[in-house]
């Protein structure tokens, strides 16, 4: 079987992450024959599969729709390679790719929801008149499908529910449950340097003077990866954090952002503004997340829409309780097991208050809500995904 997955950029982001973990697997596991085409731009994700000998084809084009001339571009390559899936993900690449799939005549066409579409009528029409060139469309959470169908661009039958796979073998699970369940000493990731993680007089477990042992009370640590972009909401949580500053004072309390995006020029003016710099750190893009998650006690995603979250599920997969917006599909991915709390994500308030009731856990506490986490993250299995994939793919 031969598949054409078609993305609209492959740098970073969840779809990205999907594809990075999902063609490896079903090229080397499954023995199935995965091409990616890139209709934007590329970037790291693209760059990477191409150096392990994958097969990925960067069209460098306007994504914009509609693009007439890059739907007929897409369907001469279509023609040219053959395949038995087109797959495109993603509303840019659901439009030309579908249509071109369409006139190409593909055997098996395959639409991809990935969040909650954001259109007036105009659009949903034009989506009702693309996905009926699908055959199957897959929606990334129960919330997506509801809100397309609702949207009346897709009939219920023809839509699959597939949720976004997490690189659990990545995530060293030994690792992560002697260091965060059974509360080892937790290391400073190696690039940020001495001191970076803790205040001068703070350090994590017991400090050895040679005669007593003393206990020293460790940082209280709040992480977020995602794109810094306005669905993201990230405004509101730094109020939120700054509002949580003046309320606790028993403990050390950060907040640490990972990721890029537009936003960042104005949200570290926003800390600046606030006099909070020196508890809120901006990493940037972290190629490996892990290593940060491994540091943190709770993730925050206060976001106004989500369609799901890799960023959710990886989390939960590192024993992380969560924060998370009671809007869209992440309180799929959470579960209801209780590893977390909802939030309305248009309340400042709400947040804080859902962080301060985190502060005030006892770490047996949040380590029974971490353990549960990783329980609830099991269902994001890349096997699982390939499995539940390939059954849409065989029509």
């Amino acid at each position: 079987m031969k598949i054409l997955r078609i993305v609209s950029e492959l740098d970073f982001g969840g779809v990205e992450q999907v594809l990075a973990i999902s063609v490896p697997y079903l090229v080397q596991t499954k023995g199935i024959e995965v091409q990616v085409v890139v209709l934007g731009k590329g970037g790291r994700i693209s760059e990477g599969l191409i150096q392990d000998g994958f097969s990925v084809i960067v069209l460098n084009q306007a994504t914009r729709i509609p693009n007439i001339k890059l739907v007929f571009q897409l369907k001469n390559l279509i023609k040219n390679e053959k395949p038995d899936v087109v797959h495109c993900q993603g509303s840019e690449a659901n439009f030309h790719g579908l249509w071109a799939a369409s006139m190409a005549g593909v055997k098996i066409k395959i639409g991809e929801e990935i969040g909650l579409p954001n259109h007036h009528s105009f659009w949903k029409y034009v989506f009702k008149w693309i996905y009926q060139k699908a055959d199957r469309v897959i929606a990334i959470s129960e919330a997506v499908k509801n809100y397309i169908i609702e949207l009346g661009e897709v009939e219920s039958e023809k839509v699959e529910v597939i949720y976004n796979p997490v690189d659990l073998a990545r995530i060293e699970k030994v690792e992560n449950l002697s260091r965060r369940i059974l509360g080892e000493q937790r290391e400073i990731p190696r690039e940020l340097g001495e001191g970076f993680r803790f205040a001068p007089t703070e350090k994590v477990g017991k400090q050895n003077d040679g005669n007593n042992d003393s206990d020293i009370e460790k940082s209280f640590l709040f992480i977020t990866t995602c794109r810094l972009v306005p669905i993201k909401n990230l405004e509101r949580l730094i109020e939120a954090f700054a509002k949580l500053r003046q309320c606790v004072s028993e403990k050390h309390i950060e907040l640490w952002i990972v990721g890029e995006g537009p936003l960042k020029e104005s949200l570290v003016q926003q800390v600046n503004q606030l006099e909070i710099q020196a508890s809120i750190k901006f990493l940037g893009f972290q190629e490996n997340v892990f290593q940060f998650l491994e540091q943190a006690d709770i993730f925050v995603l206060p976001s106004l829409r989500e369609g799901s979250s890799v960023s959710l599920a990886e989390a939960m997969s590192y024993g992380l309780p969560s924060i998370v917006t009671e809007i869209g599909g992440a309180r799929e991915i959470l579960g209801d097991i209780h590893s977390g709390l909802l939030v309305d994500p248009f309340s400042t308030d709400a947040i804080f208050s859902a962080m301060l009731s985190m502060c005030k856990l006892s770490e047996d506490e949040i380590k029974e809500m971490g353990k549960k986490a990783i329980v609830a993250s099991q269902r994001f299995s890349i096997e699982t995904y390939a499995e539940e994939l390939l059954e849409v793919y065989k029509g």
